[in-house]
């Protein structure tokens, strides 16, 4: 646990004082600033506007920011060949996956609660009070985070490039987001092979609209206890299997 702790501060390091963290974070913010210019050009249902255009903006960049993070964190330490210099050191092959995968979490995570809060301050600033949904849109966005983070480690276990893993991610990403026009593809077209490939895609792809739960909250729609713990569950079992996929994938590349 130690050594893995240990991967998970130097990953974390890493990231916050990459390039691609300072970029995706300001990004975010200035959207979610953006969304105040945005709520003056309309009469009505301001305060949804914020609420809509900041969610939107911390869902997509957490989202980017995981995809980069991930898909260059275990190829990337081979291309640096530092991989090397970690097992030299009493780190097994099992602690460096958990370690960046942990590291990635940290990352996302501080990302998510500095996006994050601004939109909450924005929003109580301008209603005087903040609903449950917001806080569990927030939380969401955070699983989706943990799936996609996992699906770019498992990708980086094998690849022969981070471009390559992160590309990748990245596919599953705009896949996993188009489950429901995947569905009524399955619906709708004739030939049975296509059929057949697509109905795979969507029993091995993750369902990243489980997620989506931005237009409930907008409306002020309650979203179920029940709801939110089969995504909790959904969540785990996915990125468990993601990352078991991703140790054996790596103890069998040869370094």
């Amino acid at each position: 646990m130690q050594a893995i702790l240990a991967l998970s501060e130097k990953s974390f390091r890493k990231a916050i004082t990459s390039k691609i963290f300072v970029i995706f974070l300001l990004f975010a913010v200035g959207l979610i600033f953006l969304s105040i210019l945005l709520e003056q050009l309309t009469f009505t249902a301001k305060l949804k506007i914020i609420k809509d255009v900041g969610l939107v903006s911390i869902s997509i960049f957490t989202a980017l920011l995981a995809i980069f993070l991930s898909g260059e964190s275990i190829v990337g330490e081979i291309e640096r060949k530092t991989v090397y210099l970690l097992f030299s050191k009493p780190v097994n092959k099992k602690n460096f996956i958990l370690g960046n995968f942990l590291g990635i979490v940290w990352t996302v995570a501080l990302s998510l609660v500095t996006t994050g809060g601004i939109l909450l301050l924005l929003v109580f600033l301008k209603q005087g009070y903040l609903e449950g949904g917001l806080f569990l849109a927030l939380g969401f966005i955070g699983l989706e985070s943990l799936v996609i983070s996992s699906v770019g480690i498992m990708f980086s276990s094998f690849s022969s490039s981070s471009i390559t893993a992160t590309f990748l991610c990245f596919f599953v990403y705009i896949l996993g987001h188009l489950f429901p026009q995947l569905n009524l593809l399955i619906r709708v077209l004739p030939s049975k092979i296509i059929k057949g490939f697509i109905l795979v895609a969507v029993w091995i792809l993750p369902n990243l609209e489980y997620f989506n739960i931005r237009g409930k909250v907008v409306k002020g729609e309650p979203i179920g206890f029940l709801y939110t713990g089969e995504i909790i569950l959904y969540t785990l079992v996915y990125s468990g299997i993601m990352l078991f996929l991703a140790y054996i994938f790596f103890r069998r590349r040869q370094l």
